[in-house]
């Protein structure tokens, strides 16, 4: 019976240091993924938070108003606008209607009325 004991010992010990080895370099190889996935992760993040500045003061009216400006927009007086009445019908049709400018540009966000 001792024997036999041994005998297992003796095979299962150098199995063990094999699959902890094996173990060792799958954590290492693991933790290198994690590290590469971590750093792009964060240059995601710097690059969203520098999208979102961005979204921020080109959303502001002024800046809206000086790009339009720059483009060669117009604000369109209230002659060249229709106004729809009716039901409204369609994604993102507004309860009041639509308007739209006489030369076949439109404009939302309710400019200067």
């Amino acid at each position: 019976m001792s024997r036999k004991l041994l005998v297992a010992a003796a095979i299962a010990v150098p199995l063990l240091l094999v699959a902890v080895a094996w173990q060792a370099g799958r954590f290492a190889t693991l933790a290198a993924q994690a590290r590469r996935v971590e750093a792009a992760q964060e240059s995601w993040l710097e690059e969203n938070r520098k999208l979102d500045a961005s979204v921020r003061v080109l959303s502001s009216r002024e800046k809206a108003e000086e790009r339009a400006l720059l483009l060669g927009l117009e604000k369109a007086g209230p002659e060249q606008r229709l106004r729809i009445e009716g039901a409204a019908t369609g994604a993102g049709a507004g309860a009041t209607g639509a308007a739209a400018t006489a030369g076949g540009a439109t404009s939302s966000g309710g400019g200067a009325r």
